[in-house]
């Protein structure tokens, strides 16, 4: 299931949903806060991914149902950056979705010349200005779409 925010469909997650997006979701919640780095990125949407995402949506002033759609995701990628040189688990995130775009990327926390390489590819393949850098927009694109 899906649901349209500003012309795009972000996926909707939610307790019992196991997926590479799920994974993503983790790893981004990893990096909201240092107090939820024991969550497993397991890709399972189990009772303490619900837990944190209710946590999170708490902490950002969200409304609290544990469910992940277009207002949550916002939240959680719209002041996140990566880009080459920076380390931890957005840039895990950031790969795992690379990864899903079929990237073949070591999911290792390290924004290295692959995985510069990898968003600059990835930016051109879907129309995005081409800078090496996941921001707001390409994070939207990685999430969204499906790979081809």
């Amino acid at each position: 299931m899906t649901e349209t925010h500003a012309g795009i469909s972000w996926p909707i997650l939610r307790r019992g949903d196991h997926s590479p997006r799920v994974t993503t979701l983790q790893y981004l919640l990893r990096c909201a806060r240092d107090a939820w780095r024991n969550l497993a990125a397991d890709g399972v949407f189990g009772p303490r991914t619900e837990e944190i995402v209710k946590a999170y949506q708490d902490f950002a002033g969200l409304t609290i149902d544990g469910i992940v759609g277009p207002i949550t995701w916002s939240s959680l990628t719209g002041n996140r950056t990566v880009r080459q040189g920076d380390t931890g688990e957005c840039v895990k995130a950031a790969q795992n979705e690379l990864d899903r775009h079929n990237y073949s990327l070591a999911i290792d926390g390290i924004f290295g010349d692959k995985t510069n390489s990898a968003v600059r590819q990835f930016q051109e393949t879907v129309g995005l200005v081409v800078d090496g850098i996941v921001g707001p927009n390409t994070w939207r694109e990685l999430i969204t779409r499906n790979p081809d």
